[in-house]
């Protein structure tokens, strides 16, 4: 398929009608977005990616145009809205704008049931097209403005080898009797809740890098610094790291880091405030046996169910040659244990999984959870190709790579 080597930026009143227009008239659309997460406490929508009918579209949401306007093409349901990880773009355009999206297709959740030996949108325009996206501006400023032409690139590149990609995977999928388990996952990701613009985050002090080498007089040290970080990175709207880095925090605990520099480092009123805090610790030592082994805890009386459902996740992950990541989570487990779940009308209230996990996974987890056999609700699952999955996420090419299309702008009639 050959790919449009331009793009168009959506920036003004004009330019955002006359895209509308013809992305309401194509019958399939790939949506990427761009954020300023790396850069900012609130993650916000810097840049909306559309591609559709051979043309690249750039939103620029901090223009002054109104893109709600948008939202009659994603509900449409006679036009298809490509993602690569669906979940986290979809998240985010409703936290933004409240978008609502019907008929999605996911790129990367495809590529797990294919089988695929790595998921990245780098790894499947290798694969698919023969050739290499460059991720230097992965980590871009996307909030400021004016965007450099090479972030302008690296965004339209998102979006223009979607609709390709996912018209071989749904041959694949189709051939391998997957396409239904696929269709149902993207409607229960598409459905997903609005999430809150604003959450409280509880400070885990404990996921702080090799946290139980320290001694406990450290570890409360470190968990009183992360949370004047945290403070004060919402104060300041900035990613915490930008306002004081593990290494520095490391340096303060080792004591290579004294108030004069702190003071250099942060300001004369946040670097003394700091210090004080350090000094003048706000509980007591943070003890070893303090670090929990697990994000949740599981209660004594839970410990056979959540042994159980942990067993039956083991055995679809064997049987369907799948990862975790497809499969019911911790949390998720411990969801339905204290949920009392003893019918597949109460595992559905629950809203955990699609359609098609529900009916042919929900039986097998009752008979789980219960502690009875439930093999015959195994047999009839598709097994999917085994793949060696490296941890290493590089992975070796086996044809020679092709540098991107040059993308270019062109100017709007």
């Amino acid at each position: 398929m050959q790919i449009n080597s331009k793009y168009i930026m959506v920036n003004d009143k004009k330019s955002f009608e006359l895209a509308k227009i013809h992305l309401a008239s194509s019958k399939e659309i790939s949506i990427d977005t761009e954020s300023s997460g790396f850069f900012t406490y609130y993650s916000k929508i810097c840049l909306i990616q559309i591609s559709g009918s051979g043309q690249n579209f750039i939103f620029d949401p901090l223009a002054q145009i109104d893109l709600k306007s948008l939202d009659v093409i994603f509900q449409n349901p006679k036009v298809l809205k490509i993602f690569h990880s669906a979940i986290d773009d979809i998240k985010a355009l409703k936290r933004d704008f409240g978008f609502t999206f019907i008929n999605i297709a996911d790129t990367m959740y495809s590529s797990k049931l294919l089988g695929l030996e790595h998921n990245s949108l780098n790894y499947l325009v290798e694969h698919y097209h023969q050739v290499h996206l460059s991720k230097t501006e992965q980590k871009s400023n996307w909030e400021k403005r004016p965007l450099e032409r090479q972030q302008l690139q690296y965004a339209a590149l998102d979006t223009a080898y979607l609709e390709s990609i996912w018209n071989s995977m749904k041959i694949e999928l189709e051939k391998k009797n997957l396409l239904d388990e696929a269709i149902s996952e993207f409607q229960k990701i598409s459905e997903e809740p609005i999430p809150l613009k604003e959450t409280v985050n509880e400070i885990q002090w404990y996921k702080f890098p090799e946290i139980d080498k320290f001694t406990s007089h450290e570890r409360r040290t470190i968990a009183d610094i992360l949370t004047f970080r945290d403070e004060k990175a919402k104060r300041v709207n900035k990613a915490p790291f930008r306002v004081l880095n593990n290494e520095n925090i490391l340096k303060l605990i080792r004591k290579e880091l004294n108030q004069e520099g702190l003071i250099a480092l942060l300001g004369k009123k946040d670097g003394a405030e700091l210090y004080t805090i350090i000094e003048t610790p706000t509980g007591p030592p943070l003890e070893k046996s303090e670090i929990p082994k697990t994000d949740f805890e599981v209660k004594a009386e839970e410990e056979e169910g959540f042994k159980n459902l942990r067993k039956w996740r083991e055995r679809i992950m064997k049987k369907r040659n799948i990862d975790h990541t497809m499969l019911p989570s911790n949390k998720q487990i411990l969801q339905i244990i204290r949920n009392k779940v003893s019918s597949i009308e109460d595992l559905e209230k629950l809203n955990l999984m699609s359609k098609w996990k529900l009916g042919n996974y929900g039986q097998s987890i009752l008979l789980a959870l219960k502690g009875e056999n439930y093999d015959s609700f195994l047999a009839p699952l598709v097994v999917l190709p085994q793949v060696n999955r490296k941890k290493n996420p590089g992975f070796i090419k086996k044809h020679p790579k092709k540098a991107p299309i040059e993308i270019k702008t062109v100017d709007v009639p």
